[in-house]
């Protein structure tokens, strides 16, 4: 072959490396982001001193539409008022910032 494609097909190669590391490190950012989220919603849950059973009587209430936002519910913090958590929120763009 030509120098020329040598050299394009060695950088695809690195290029594709790069890309198999970058989808690991997102698939482990992932995992932390969820068990961080788990370990503050436990923390969260021991604070006001819920049992599961008072815990699953609050999220059927919230989803019955008893309460009408996440805001109102007593304990709750604001910062967690009407967003989504959900692995596929987190965007590559935000991994790049650390």
């Amino acid at each position: 072959m030509s120098e020329k494609l040598d050299r394009i097909g060695a950088d695809r190669d690195r290029a594709r490396e790069k890309r198999d590391l970058w989808d690991a490190r997102y698939k482990e950012l992932c995992q932390k982001y969820i068990q961080q989220e788990n370990t503050e919603i436990h923390e969260m849950v021991r604070a006001q001193n819920m049992t599961p059973d008072q815990l699953a009587e609050v999220l059927k209430a919230l989803q019955s539409g008893l309460f009408s936002s996440p805001a109102v519910v007593p304990g709750t913090p604001d910062t967690l008022a009407g967003h989504n958590h959900n692995i596929s929120d987190v965007k590559e763009d935000e991994l790049d910032e650390d």
